[in-house]
């Protein structure tokens, strides 16, 4: 008992040292350490422990503006928390980001809206697809940057495209219950319900499923409203004979 106790203060002890080293090294040195992974930032201030990157870039991804402050009563669980702020000039990013021992990586209240371009680089979605991305998760779990397990929800808004013709079809919505958590981790995939929003110019209802091999299944009906631009409409034809309902079955797979 007398030894747990011990260790309990070593422990405690230990992580308040460490919390008094990284209060007091410049956010400069991590921006240094960054740079030779390929991640640029414009400027820092702070320390490592409560600090601000402004132009904060990791390849093709731009980021903006970032203040982060670590939390202390995780260290002495063995993991590594931070709760984020990130600011660009048009969308921004918030919430608290924990790292395990395993490299296990755990988003929570995560909010954000930003452009689909920020989170997928400069090439956005294929065809020059555009849109803002809406972000609602209480949490999000990424396992070799993939994600494994998640409970929340994402909108796209505003989606228009393609660019050789660009409309607006409206707002859509993936989420992600927090009941199918634990059973689609088990069953190494996780499932994402799809379905259109008010206003859509399309119908959807369908499924996408990331298995943790890194490969990707959307398996979805679709339909054209009436405010469906008539080009889009007119090539949904290929995709085969409408239902009672009018949909159409749509899929597409692959890896990443």
């Amino acid at each position: 008992m007398e030894f747990s106790k011990r260790s309990k203060w070593l422990i405690v002890g230990l992580a308040a040292y460490l919390l008094f080293l990284l209060a007091n090294i410049p956010a400069s040195t991590l921006a240094k350490q960054l740079a030779t992974r390929g991640v640029q930032t414009s400027g820092s201030s702070g320390s490592i422990w409560h600090g601000q990157f402004t132009g904060l870039r990791a390849g093709v991804l731009n980021l903006g503006d970032i203040e982060w402050r670590w939390r202390f009563l995780p260290l002495l669980t063995g993991k590594l928390a931070a709760d984020f702020d990130m600011k660009q000039s048009n969308g921004y990013a918030q919430g608290r980001a924990a790292m395990a021992l395993s490299g296990k990586l755990q988003f929570t209240n995560l909010s954000a809206s930003l452009p689909l371009q920020s989170l997928l680089g400069n090439g956005g979605l294929p065809g020059g697809w555009v849109g803002t991305a809406q972000i609602r998760f209480d949490e999000l779990s990424l396992d070799n940057n993939w994600p494994v397990s998640a409970q929340g929800t994402l909108d796209v808004v505003d989606l228009t495209g393609p660019v050789s013709a660009p409309n607006n079809i409206g707002a859509y919505r993936l989420s992600f219950p927090a009941a199918d958590g634990a059973a689609n981790t088990a069953a190494n995939t996780l499932t994402g319900d799809l379905k259109d929003l008010d206003g859509a110019a399309l119908s959807v209802v369908g499924q996408l499923m990331l298995n943790n091999d890194r490969n990707y299944l959307l398996e979805t009906q679709v339909a054209a409203r009436a405010n469906a631009p008539a080009g889009l409409a007119q090539n949904m034809q290929i995709l085969g004979t409408p239902d009672a309902q009018g949909r159409r079955p749509f899929s597409l797979s692959g890896s990443f």
